[in-house]
């Protein structure tokens, strides 16, 4: 009983410091909260904006980005200049790395941007895949070509926008091997839409 008294009075105790030591240094954990949402934002928009410009997004949603993303990053080091420290640059690194994060969820939410998907199959199975493919309505182009041991391959070729692969591979199945390739611009038909 001595024992499971002396336990609740040492966490009492520590509660009470912990307590005490947030109460003296409110001000700190209000600046270090503030670095961390601040550097979180801007590291977002900063990923946000490197993704518009490598998938050839909108060029006024890159300057608005941009512009955000230089003023919060401002505003982060003026915080930093007026309370350095440890606990800051603590602060800082982990803002840095939640909007890591961030900027990545959003990329993959977003999904922007053109693939081209390399398929390769058995002839007859290619072809069957080729035109059901078609009928779902993609635009497949087709090459003759040569696997291991000389055996004959068939490639299968589509353009499709990147948000439309999720719906591509549940298609085609699990027993498919498969390229995939980053496209900087095309003409024509992409997947199921027609371009310029």
């Amino acid at each position: 009983m001595m024992v499971v008294y002396s336990i609740i009075e040492g966490v009492s105790m520590v509660r009470d410091n912990v307590w005490s030591i947030l109460q003296t240094n409110q001000t700190l954990m209000v600046n270090l909260a503030i670095i961390f949402t601040l550097n979180v934002i801007s590291t977002t928009l900063g990923n946000l904006k490197t993704m518009l410009l490598t998938k050839g997004a909108a060029t006024r949603a890159v300057y608005v980005t941009t512009f955000i993303d230089a003023m919060v990053c401002a505003i982060t080091l003026k915080f930093i200049a007026d309370f350095s420290g440890v606990f800051c640059i603590l602060a800082f690194a982990l803002g840095r790395l939640c909007g890591v994060y961030w900027g990545n969820h959003f990329e993959k939410k977003l999904a922007l941007g053109i693939l081209e998907i390399n398929i390769y199959k058995h002839p007859r199975e290619g072809i069957a895949l080729a035109d059901s493919l078609r009928e779902m309505g993609y635009s497949v182009t087709t090459y003759r070509g040569q696997g291991i041991n000389g055996t004959d391959r068939l490639d299968l070729t589509i353009i499709i926008p990147r948000r439309e692969l999720p719906k591509l591979r549940e298609a085609l199945g699990d027993r498919v091997n498969m390229t995939i390739k980053d496209v900087s611009k095309t003409y024509g038909k992409i997947g199921q839409i027609q371009t310029d």
